[in-house]
C-alpha cells in the first residue's frame, strides 16, 4: 500500500465520496499502521473496513477510523491539539471540518513517522553501528 497526499484543503462545498476521498484515507491509514508497527513496535490497531461496510452500523464504520486514528496518534505520542471524534447511531457523521482534521492528522503522523526514522538512523550511526554497521572497535 502506498502512501497518497492527503487533502488537507477541505471546504464546507466539499463532497465526500467513497473513492476516492475514504480509500485514500483508509489507504494511508493502513500504510501508517504499517509504518507504525515497524517503527514504534506498537501495533494496537482495529480492522479497518471497505467502503461497502456489509451491514456495518454506518457510526461504526467511522469510529473504526477514528479508533485507528487515535491508535496511530498515541503511537506516535503526537500532540495534544489532535483529537480524535466518537460517533453513536444516528449522530451526524464526518463533516468537512472531521475531514480536514482526519487528513491533517494523517499528514502529522506521517511527518511523525518520519522524523522518529531519521531520528532512529541517526542515533545508529552516532552511536556507532547498528543501521550502518559503522562500528569500530
Amino acid at each position: 500500500m502506498a502512501w497518497q497526499t492527503p487533502k488537507i484543503s477541505w471546504t464546507e462545498s466539499d463532497a465526500f465520496r467513497l473513492d476516492p476521498d475514504y480509500e485514500r484515507i483508509r489507504g494511508n491509514l493502513l500504510y501508517l499502521r504499517q509504518r507504525a508497527a515497524a517503527i514504534t513496535r506498537r501495533p494496537d490497531y482495529g480492522e479497518m473496513s471497505s467502503y461497502t461496510a456489509d451491514g456495518l452500523p454506518l457510526a461504526d464504520f467511522f469510529n473504526r477510523v477514528e479508533e485507528n486514528l487515535a491508535a496511530l496518534a498515541d503511537a506516535v505520542q503526537l500532540r495534544p491539539e489532535y483529537s480524535t471524534r466518537s460517533f453513536s447511531p444516528g449522530s451526524l457523521v464526518w463533516d468537512w471540518r472531521d475531514l480536514e482534521r482526519i487528513e491533517g492528522m494523517l499528514l502529522q503522523i506521517y511527518n511523525d513517522l518520519n522524523a522518529i526514522e531519521s531520528g532512529q538512523q541517526k542515533l545508529a550511526f552516532c552511536l556507532g553501528g547498528g543501521l550502518f554497521g559503522t562500528f569500530v572497535s
